[in-house]
């Protein structure tokens, strides 16, 4: 739990797509100040040639990978997603959107793929899911192509020391698992990653949400190429980050809309 039926019903329909999933960017308080500040900076190296998305929901981020990419080809086990997708981005020759069975990805050629994302969905796949996708991955990215995958590691977390558990209970502070996968962790992806043939050169370790900083969270830069020297970093900050983004973001938007009204008042003075 969450399987690939689970996930399917939840993000199939009864979740709330009013926002076209941009709501669970509220900690960076927009999705374009998430992507901007915090994903931008980590892919910017990446974003190139056809692209590969991984879950795309309701194209949340679809519309800031499309300018960046000769095509793009978005994979979703969800066939309201698909649908969403077409109808939204319909107007790009160069996007199409496919429905997948959650573990492999037919539809899409051998090294065809010079960059494949999944941001915000792929933590609440399994570990039988992340494997084949790994191996899915050495198929359909061409040799040096490049993967940005955000995954759960919550299976390392349950792993913690008594310690943990005893400060978790002293904090008297929530354990929100946020739906991810208990089976996944940071180190199982790596032994998935290089199974496959392929390398982890980067894994950030990071929280989600507020209250006690537990590290459920991992993004995972892969290149296509063997090896298995990887740099782990873990980053406990990460939604400090998120914080600050958004009170950036706010002032920004604030001083927008006072010059706006300043400028409307200006103009109105004037007649």
């Amino acid at each position: 739990m969450p399987s690939v039926s689970e996930n399917r019903q939840r993000f199939g329909g009864a979740d709330d797509w009013s926002q076209e999933g941009d709501e669970w960017s509220e900690y960076w308080g927009t999705a374009h100040a998430q992507w901007v500040g915090c994903l931008l900076p980590r892919v910017f190296p990446f974003l190139k040639g056809r692209i590969l998305e991984i879950a795309p929901g309701h194209g949340r981020w679809t519309q800031f990978l499309q300018p960046h990419c000769t095509s793009l080809i978005g994979i979703d086990l969800a066939q309201v997603c698909v649908d969403r997708c077409t109808e939204r981005f319909g107007h790009y020759p160069n996007l199409e959107f496919k429905v997948n069975d959650g573990l492999t990805f037919p539809m899409i050629e051998n090294a065809s793929i010079d960059f494949a994302f999944s941001f915000d969905s792929l933590v609440h796949a399994e570990s039988d899911v992340m494997s084949s996708y790994a191996n899915e991955l050495a198929r359909v990215l061409k040799p040096g192509g490049f993967a940005f995958l955000h995954h759960s590691n919550l299976d390392a977390v349950r792993r913690r020391s008594v310690l943990d558990k005893i400060k978790r209970r002293l904090s008297r502070l929530p354990f929100d698992q946020h739906w991810r996968a208990p089976s996944m962790s940071a180190e199982k992806m790596r032994a998935f990653v290089e199974g496959a043939g392929m390398m982890c050169v980067q894994q950030e370790i990071v929280p989600w949400g507020t209250g006690w900083p537990l590290m459920i969270d991992c993004m995972s830069t892969i290149v296509n190429t063997p090896g298995t020297q990887c740099h782990v970093v873990r980053n406990p900050r990460f939604m400090e980050e998120a914080a600050a983004i958004k009170r950036i973001s706010s002032l920004r938007l604030d001083g927008c809309a006072s010059r706006a009204s300043l400028e409307l008042a200006r103009a109105g003075g004037n007649n």
